[in-house]
């Protein structure tokens, strides 16, 4: 067999596993739908901050989250988990619909959230500041 037919072939075959996965979900973004769900899963992933409530944003792709000791953390989707951090000292960054978080993480440097509705983009952007000027 030639190398073309075997890379034909090969492409043919990973494009159709990765349509396979895509069309049985297996694409699928996790989404933060509820207050009561969001808390669960910070408290399962940060027991030592428990959280005290939460501040979903509309598209259920990130939340902000009232920590004991008037801390603040942030648990956000990434593929089909949630992933989150305790805010310390960092940055806010204004771009159109974008936040971006600049965390001193090197796991995480920065976390973009994107918030369509004027209103409660303003809203975030004034707790981040906050939170991250209370810490630096």
């Amino acid at each position: 067999m030639s190398l073309w037919i075997t890379l034909i072939i090969v492409t043919l075959g990973i494009a159709g596993i990765v349509a396979l996965v895509h069309f049985t979900g297996g694409s699928a973004r996790l989404r933060l739908e509820s207050k009561a769900g969001v808390i669960a899963m910070w408290n399962n992933e940060f027991p030592d901050h428990p959280a005290l409530g939460a501040m979903l944003e509309p598209s259920s792709f990130a939340a902000l989250i009232d920590l004991e000791n008037n801390g603040t953390g942030l648990l956000w989707a990434m593929g089909d988990e949630a992933v989150g951090r305790v805010l310390g000292a960092g940055a806010l960054e204004e771009r159109g619909e974008v936040l971006r978080l600049e965390l001193p993480d090197f796991t995480a440097p920065h976390v973009d959230v994107e918030i369509k509705d004027k209103m409660i983009r303003r809203i975030w952007a004034e707790t981040l500041k906050t939170v991250l000027e209370e810490r630096v």
